[in-house]
């Protein structure tokens, strides 16, 4: 893995030689824009270069430090996924998953400037866009972080990443704002026709899936209105080998060393398998009746399914914990090896089988106008509803554990050994012959939605330094839940009988974790068969709703901004400010609560409604001098907020009357994170797709929100009176920062066709314990090459991020390890409509390696293969 990667690091300086001996020598004898030829022949650009050029104009002509991606061709963005080419831009990482989750093959979060992804926004043409997450553990962690897999790269036109915050930008992302904007009919030739169908094949799954879009646009013959729809269909069969290592067990007296030590509480053998399958469409109406209205009626529906399959064959450390090892090693506060031998009530091994029917949606729907009331007076507005839903429609998983069995373990990195002393072959289905098994699961369903108006006016000044004033309302009502349903099954303590015919399911592959190490294979079971069992014996499943888990979250928003922008002969500004007002609900459920609301099997719990507002004045100024014609230098000063996650505003809480303390997954009382935001860059445009640009940046973060000591007053059955309670969760007071700098360099090399792009972030993220936050890591960097002519277009783009902690995951912080990845795209055309095409996904074949603190501790390492499309796309 390190090998592979020197490799490519070398190939990335050895193209950025090249570049230095060619590319720069030629565009010395371009003109001084890079725009005009030296005679008189007219070079039209198209596909990768054409892209480059786009981004480039529009960045220049920028009023803010910002980074701007755009698409290679109508309905072709640079990337399969949207994150993905996020992840190629200056200062962005992509994630995919919670710290807890590990990878799934396809980034879905990102993160700007070394914030977590929870404190960045993403944006549908300047609305907020609701969201939705497939995967379990992403459902429940409440997060305000958009999950890319739901918005398809086929629809996307322009992407903009928002570094330096204005007044007029929603607020809401302290580490940069995302706007995503969509093609509109107008701004295309009439009756355009776009499709493309490929062949999905993933390595692990080794199976062919279809992947096919497909596009139509029309206007009339005035230009006054257009139409545009568009539709797709994504199947994908996903698999990842794995070893994970959940959780460290505190050990007091350990052996009796009189010292506490950690013990793996779980080290398995994960096998999890999916299959995806994406559909959905967008559509987008325009009606310009007059110069001086226009009208837009946008909508975009996208549904992900993705049920999937989770085994685990695992030893039982947390079992063990209270029995002294055979032999043994520890390292610091580690056991990192141990032993133990077979006797009666040793549980040492256990396995989990885990069902999920999942699916996440989104639904957008959107209209707006720009009225042009005088020469210098013009209106915008945008209202809309935006609904997403993450839903875990069931959950089956069942237990099986071992009695009298010996087991044997050896930390590694990346693999761990373990040798399990087994009553049977473990992959032969007769071992799941065993009486000791009981079952868990429910559904969770994590709603997301939110409607909102805003209206605009600028009027233009024509001449003076006074060049436009700018100013706004906009108003949103917001509200997240989660609602989780659980369910009893009383299990069967005689003894289930002849459990290898009911549950036999299959065995793990023959190439099962082939590339991973010495990970042990085995047999698993059934979903249907798990379903079927659980329906049918001991009464079947009780569901019941689970108060400690669920909450729901109301907000509600009032902004007003206003903003000037100014001008000279050599320099541009704008100076504004926005104030704000949130007011939020919370309900989360306690034992405690004076009025109890849900009595069931899971206990009796009370509703408690908290409510909670506060107003931000956030100034911003951002200035732009140009110092000749191709060389910009920009500043910016910005106050902005990011509101707490929804989980930290209504998690569960309980309260110990007796001493009034207690401890809470939630905090209603939550302020926003609220932060200074710092600017400074330099962009040399030296050709009309060359760039040199160097930035600083600073992030001062207050009102950080970390587990805290806090008194918040309540009212309890047995306190009817109230009383402060001195409590244990999320609170504001700690303070933050992000600094570092950015360096970028895009270079075509000469009339070639061929050209390299390279850029570098440091970013270095701390709380004020001097501990890193969440989702940074101090080094990034992105290496592409391109090359293309009249027939052929292909990129090598490799993205490399450092270690970074991901979160915490069963009471200990979760890093992930430096990891890159080789992506490539291509295209050959058969004619002027017609081009073959073959995209790849982690081409070097890297892997995910998660660690506590020291590398040397393992807790997960995942292999997700690769992916490769085949296919075609017309375009008329």
């Amino acid at each position: 893995m390190k090998f592979k990667r020197h490799i490519l690091m070398t190939s990335a300086a050895a193209t950025l030689a090249i570049g230095l001996s060619m590319g720069v020598h030629a565009y010395a004898q371009d003109s001084a824009d890079g725009a005009t030829p030296a005679d008189d022949t007219t070079v039209v650009v198209t596909g990768i270069r054409k892209s480059l050029q786009s981004a480039l104009k529009q960045k220049r002509n920028a009023d803010r430090v910002s980074e701007i991606i755009t698409a290679e061709d109508i309905g072709k963005f640079p990337d399969k996924n949207v994150a993905d080419s996020l992840s190629r831009a200056t200062g962005v990482n992509v994630v995919t998953g919670t710290a807890a989750a590990g990878g799934f093959g396809e980034n879905e979060h990102i993160s700007i400037r070394g914030t977590d992804p929870n404190l960045n926004l993403t944006l549908l043409d300047g609305h907020n866009m609701a969201t939705g997450d497939w995967f379990v553990l992403d459902q429940t962690s409440g997060s305000r972080s958009f999950n890319y897999t739901m918005l398809p790269s086929e629809v996307v036109g322009t992407i903009e990443v928002i570094k330096a915050s204005s007044a007029d930008v929603i607020e809401g992302g302290i580490g940069g704002t995302v706007d995503v904007h969509v093609r509109k009919p107008l701004d295309l030739p009439a009756n355009t026709i776009a499709a493309s169908a490929q062949g999905m094949y993933s390595t692990l799954a080794d199976k062919w899936n279809p992947n096919v879009s497909g596009m139509y646009s029309w206007k009339n013959d005035s230009r006054t209105f257009g139409i545009l729809f568009g539709a797709f269909y994504e199947k994908r069969a996903f698999r990842r080998d794995g070893q994970e290592i959940l959780g460290f067990t505190a050990t007091p007296n350990f052996a009796g060393t009189g010292q506490t030590k950690y013990i793996p509480s779980l080290i398995g053998s994960a096998y999890f398998t999916q299959e995806r399958i994406r559909q959905g469409g967008n559509f987008m109406a325009q009606w310009k009746p007059s110069d001086k209205l226009e009208i837009d009626f946008s909508g975009l529906y996208t549904k992900l399914q993705a049920d999937n399959e989770n085994h685990n064959f695992m030893m039982w450390g947390s079992k063990l914990s209270a029995v002294t090892p055979d032999a043994y090693t520890v390292s610091g506060d580690y056991v990192t090896s141990a032993s133990w031998a077979a006797a009666p009530g040793l549980n040492a091994i256990v396995q989990d089988d885990i069902f999920r029917k999942a699916h996440s949606s989104t639904y957008d729907l959107n209209v707006d106008f720009t009225y042009k009331a005088t020469d210098a007076l013009t209106i915008t507005g945008q209202a809309g509803y935006t609904h997403g839903e993450g839903v875990t429609d069931d959950t089956a998983a069942w237990e099986t554990y071992w009695d009298n069995t010996a087991v044997s373990y050896q930390l590694g990195n990346p693999v761990t050994t373990v040798h399990y002393g087994l009553p049977s072959d473990p992959t032969s289905a007769a071992y799941l012959n065993n009486k000791y098994s009981w079952s868990w699961g429910g559904t969770i369903s994590a709603p997301d939605e939110e409607s909102y108006a805003k209206l605009d006016a600028e009027y233009d000044f024509a001449d003076g330094v006074l060049k436009t004033l700018k100013f706004g309302v906009r108003a949103t009502d917001h509200t997240r839940e989660l609602n989780y349903l659980a369910y009893a099954w009383p299990g069967n303590s005689a003894g289930t009988a002849n459990l290898a015919s009911v549950f036999d399911g299959g065995v793990t592959p023959s190439n099962y974790a082939h590339d991973l190490g010495p990970i042990p294979g085995y047999s698993y079971a059934s979903a249907d068969a798990v379903y079927n069992y659980l329906d049918t014996h001991n009464g079947g499943r009780t569901f019941a709703f689970y108060a400690p888990q669920s909450f729901a979250v109301s907000e509600k928003t009032s902004a007003a901004y206003v903003m000037a922008k100014l001008g000279g002969e050599k320099w541009r500004a704008d100076v504004g400010v926005r104030a704000v007002e949130t007011k939020e609900e919370s309900t989360q459920y306690s034992a405690n609560a004076p009025t109890i609301t849900v009595s069931n099997i899971f206990g009796n719990w009370g509703a408690v409604v908290t409510e909670n507002d506060y107003t931000d004045i956030l100034p911003s100024a951002n200035f732009t001098y140009h110092v000749s014609d191709n060389l910009l230098l920009r500043a910016g000063a910005a106050k902005v907020m990011t509101r707490p996650a929804y989980s930290q505003l209504a998690g569960y809480f309980y309260l110990v009357d007796a001493t009034y303390t207690g401890g809470a997954g939630g905090n209603p009382n939550l302020d926003p994170y609220r932060a200074w935001q710092y600017n400074l860059a330099a962009e040399y445009y030296y050709g009309a797709d060359s760039l040199v640009s160097f930035g600083v940046f600073d992030l001062d973060i207050g009102n950080y929100i970390t587990q805290e000591q806090f008194t918040q007053f309540y009212t309890t059955q047995q306190t009817p009176q109230g009383h402060d309670f001195l409590m244990t969760g999320p609170a504001n007071g700690g303070k933050a920062t992000s600094k570092g700098y950015e360096f970028s360099w895009q270079q075509p090399l000469a009339d070639t066709g061929a050209g390299f792009i390279f850029n570098y972030t440091y970013a270095d993220s701390k709380d004020k314990s001097g501990q890193a936050i969440d989702g940074s890591s101090k080094h990034t960097y992105n290496a592409t090459v391109y090359y293309e002519n009249e027939k052929f277009s292909g990129r090598l783009a490799y993205n490399f991020r450092s270690k970074f902690k991901s979160g915490i995951d069963r009471g200990s912080a979760m890093w992930q390890d430096d990891y890159g990845t080789l992506d490539g795209s291509f295209s050959y055309n058969l004619t002027e409509n017609v081009a073959l095409t073959l995209d790849a996904q982690n081409i070097a074949h890297e892997k995910l390696y998660y660690f506590v603190g020291d590398p040397s501790i393992p807790r997960a390492y995942y292999d997700n293969g690769q992916s490769w499309y085949v296919g075609a796309r017309i375009k008329y």
